[in-house]
């Protein structure tokens, strides 16, 4: 079947925050669109799902009031929002030199003085931190890892090694391989404060899950339609439109198309003409997001707690998510799953020998959640420019090739790989492609 482009003036390949967001822009600027998602929901690297009486967030999870786009949308639709971790009786703790060295309060507010010495080239690199330009960058800070970064840090150990545990959970992969300016952009967007910046990251949840708020802006777009389950396989830009061809044999014609796909994807579709050379090059290269995120019950009541590790570690971080006598569920990061001793995604006793270091005597009863890094319609978890990758890939991929228009988390000016940048960028498309339309 094909939809003729005297009905469709946009199509839209991609059903994530910005796929959806752009779709709602549209609709109301009177144009009708048709969004194609291979996924059977919505919501892309956000996955809500119901477990064991918990909206567990496999994916995308925390927003805060620093990041102005979602929470726009958090206020216009009502979305209740909630505090977490839980701070009322937090134990807070660090890995370090191999030893469990519990932190108290004073111990915390002197790391995250330490973190804003790690970032102090936040300002002189990103002074305007929401405008797509940066720098100068006389030193060539562009070109060096968080890895490298962290070798300029001297400090006491277990500060330094709480640093490079934040480093861990910012980057969800090897630091080798995720740029220092990652952070520094992170420290800029948050007033150029490690206080601010760690809220930014992980204080604020939504308390019905991000599925409450993508149905909301869906639910807005009145004049599209989506379709689920439909992967599409070819984007061929004709003399006068763009014909997408989903598996299966449909196609779909419009006057223009919003590719709205993960980076790392982007070579999973046939384009005609190519895509550039930038862009082909960074979906093969791929950024450097590729931790393990997993919800993982441990028998009885441990209480409200809070552990880094550095990345020699299998398990970065392990806090609290829910708490009864009958057990205790957690929310564990692994930066590099390669250090993780386990055999299978579910293997208890391979994680309960990575969480002994963090926390000594727990015994692991279940796990659950998402490999995005082998999800093939993701094939990484949030976007983490690699060194370099800043000024070569992030322009590139916010340039409009023809009728196709590029939007995602992966390519947002300011809050890029948060859900905020996700929004932001559909904005910014729906607003290029009316006025594209238009003229």
């Amino acid at each position: 079947m094909a939809t003729s482009d005297s009905q469709v003036d946009v199509v839209i390949v991609g059903g994530g925050f910005a796929g959806v967001t752009a779709a709602r822009e549209l609709s109301m600027r009177g144009r009708r669109a048709v969004l194609l998602e291979a996924r059977d929901r919505l919501g892309g690297r956000t996955y809500t799902k119901e477990h064991d009486g918990h909206p567990m967030e496999f994916g995308g999870t925390w927003v805060h009031p620093l990041q102005p786009n979602v929470w726009a949308e958090i206020n216009r639709y009502g979305i209740e929002t909630e505090t977490f971790p839980v701070v009322e009786g937090l134990r807070q703790a660090v890995v370090s030199s191999g030893h469990l060295v519990d932190l108290s309060d004073d111990d915390v507010a002197r790391a995250v003085e330490v973190l804003d010495e790690f970032c102090a080239p936040s300002m002189a690199l990103f002074p305007e931190p929401y405008a797509p330009t940066w720098g100068p960058d006389p030193e060539g800070l562009g070109d060096r890892s968080l890895r490298q970064h962290l070798e300029t840090l001297h400090v006491k150990p277990e500060q330094r090694d709480w640093v490079e545990a934040m480093c861990c959970l910012l980057a969800f992969g090897p630091l080798d391989q995720a740029a220092a300016t990652e952070f520094f952009r992170t420290h800029a967007l948050s007033g150029w404060n490690a206080g601010l910046a760690m809220a930014a990251l992980s204080a604020t949840k939504l308390v019905k899950g991000t599925r409450a708020l993508i149905e909301a802006i869906a639910g807005q777009a009145q004049l599209a339609e989506f379709r689920l389950g439909a992967t599409v396989r070819r984007v061929a830009q004709t003399g006068d439109g763009v014909r997408v061809e989903v598996e299966g044999g449909e196609s779909v014609e419009a006057s223009a198309a919003l590719i709205a796909l993960p980076m790392n994807v982007l070579n999973s579709v046939e384009f005609e003409p190519s895509l550039s050379l930038v862009k082909r090059t960074a979906s093969q290269e791929r950024h450097a997001g590729a931790g393990r995120k997993t919800f993982v019950k441990v028998k009885g009541d441990i209480g409200n707690v809070s552990v880094l590790a550095p990345e020699e570690q299998a398990v970065n971080w392990a806090v609290t998510y829910a708490r009864s006598p009958q057990g205790t569920w957690l929310i564990v990061f692994s930066a590099n799953p390669n250090r993780l001793p386990m055999t299978a995604f579910d293997d208890t006793a391979g994680m309960q020998e990575a969480l002994q270091p963090l926390l000594p005597g727990t015994e692991v009863e279940s796990i659950v959640g998402w490999d995005w890094a082998n999800d093939p319609l993701a094939l990484g978890t949030w976007c983490i420019y690699r060194p370099g990758q800043l000024t070569r890939v992030l322009p590139e991929l916010r340039t409009t090739e023809g009728r196709l228009f590029f939007a995602g988390a992966d390519s947002a000016a300011a809050w890029r790989s948060f859900i905020d940048g996700a929004i932001e960028s559909g904005y910014r498309a729906a607003r290029d492609i009316d006025d594209s339309l238009t003229g």
